[in-house]
């Protein structure tokens, strides 16, 4: 069954013959112009070709080519921004320029996104100037090493795609496609890959060259250091979370082999009237507290979006509010979305005084509040509790949390808070989020 089922999904997801020869042909084309270009300026600058599509890893459909340009590592930072954006501008005249550690264009050329990457071309990676310049170290290091295992990888980049784990942005914090790389050349296959995967515990350390440098501390659930720097996990940016779900699908495939771990059913946008009726027989209600998306980065963007997300949660059980699951979803608008077991309390609330053995302050707590009794050794008083819903609560205090500079800045701005079937009005992708979020039963 399994060599049947790669096979199929190697038809799938390997690209054509005629993909190849174009992608090569572009990648080609775009470094003759630039080093062209380079000479012309007298500038002592050469491109290279980096990433999958140079490693023969990528998958099929992929429409953009990583191309590097390789400045002398005595070339000031201004220098390297200035004459590499510069070079960059002269692929196509259809181009955007953007921004991660430094500047970088990404130019549209023959249908493809081609992203042009100032970097310093140094000794080794214990020498890098910026994260970018170990990527060149990389390229060199899967391309000595893969041995034929290219659509091994293909076979852990789909699988992990499937099962919704790949993507090391900080949107999904998963596997980057260079980590399911390393996986492959550890384990030797697809198959090695996902049985030692089904045993990983958290913590679990990979070190192919067996060189880790043991002064770096890695709090993080898996360590993979990276053959071409020992101080550095390429796993850092996988989340606890997606690493316990990687863990579940390997066991779950192992017991099961099926095409659906590959290529997952699309969820269904939930509707209406189903909606209604999960929420109806869980006792739950859905929250959706929403706002205008900031004009900023994905990477930039969701890191504030959860760092709003965990303080709301906690600002609700502070008050005896509790949440029973909670996300973050953006599009246009974002919003925190929380499935509440508690949403509503008693008008009144109990609130404690000091303990009978500390007689002075006793004396204050009863001046001030003459209805006190005794409970446990100490008075405590029944008050009228401030907010008795979690949308009051939230109406009043959601500005206090913390909430990140540019998430704050549009809360500011005006936020709006929807409940149960009402969240649908964010349209048919978020309706889609919420099959996911809830967990809803298949029908």
């Amino acid at each position: 069954m399994p060599d049947e089922l790669y096979r199929e999904v190697l038809e799938r997801i390997k690209p054509s013959a005629v993909e190849d020869a174009h992608m090569r042909s572009v990648a080609h084309e775009v470094i003759d112009k630039l080093d062209s270009e380079a000479r012309e300026h007298g500038l002592d600058v050469y491109t290279i070709h980096v990433g999958s599509t140079a490693r023969d890893t990528w998958l099929k459909g992929k429409k953009d080519i990583d191309i590097f340009l390789m400045f002398p590592p005595d070339t000031p930072l201004e220098k390297l921004k200035e004459d590499g954006l510069r070079l960059a501008r002269e692929v196509s005249p259809r181009f955007e320029e953007r921004y991660a550690e430094h500047p970088y264009i990404t130019a549209l050329y023959k249908g493809l996104d081609v992203d042009l990457v100032p970097c310093y071309h140094v000794e080794d990676a214990a020498h890098i100037q910026s994260a970018v310049d170990r990527s060149p170290f990389h390229n060199t290091y899967v391309l000595k090493h893969i041995d034929g295992l290219h659509d091994e990888v293909r076979l852990l980049k789909q699988f992990t795609r499937g099962v919704g784990v790949y993507g090391s942005e900080l949107r999904t914090q998963g596997f980057s496609g260079y980590l399911c790389e390393l996986l492959v050349l550890k384990y030797g296959s697809f198959d090695g890959a996902v049985e030692h995967g089904a045993g990983f515990k958290r913590g679990r350390v990979i070190d192919i060259e067996g060189h880790m440098d043991k002064s770096v501390e890695h709090p993080d659930p898996l360590i993979v250091i990276d053959p071409v720097d020992p101080k550095r996990n390429v796993a850092a940016a996988l989340s606890g979370q997606k690493f316990c779900e990687f863990v579940d699908a390997c066991r779950r495939f192992l017991k099961a082999p099926s095409i659906d771990f590959f290529f997952p059913p699309a969820a269904e946008p939930m509707k209406k009237g189903a909606l209604e009726g999960l929420l109806a027989s869980r006792g739950t209600k859905l929250l959706a507290i929403t706002f205008k998306t900031p004009d900023i980065v994905e990477d930039t963007l969701y890191p504030q979006l959860r760092k709003a997300e965990d303080s709301l949660a906690k600002l609700l059980e502070r008050h005896e509010f509790k949440a029973y699951r909670t996300d973050v979803w953006s599009n246009d608008r974002s919003a925190i979305v929380l499935e509440m077991l508690v949403w509503e309390l008693p008008a009144i609330e109990r609130h404690l005084g000091p303990p009978l053995d500390e007689r002075e302050h006793c004396e204050k707590f009863i001046e001030k509040y003459p209805g006190a009794y005794i409970m446990g050794c100490r008075y405590v008083v029944d008050i009228p509790r401030k907010y008795d819903t979690a949308v009051e609560l939230i109406n009043a205090q959601l500005k206090s949390c913390g909430l990140g500079k540019h998430v704050c800045a549009s809360i500011g701005q005006g936020f709006e808070i929807l409940t149960n079937e009402k969240t649908l009005e964010l349209g048919p992708e978020f309706a889609r989020f919420l099959t996911k979020f809830l967990r809803a039963p298949e029908t």
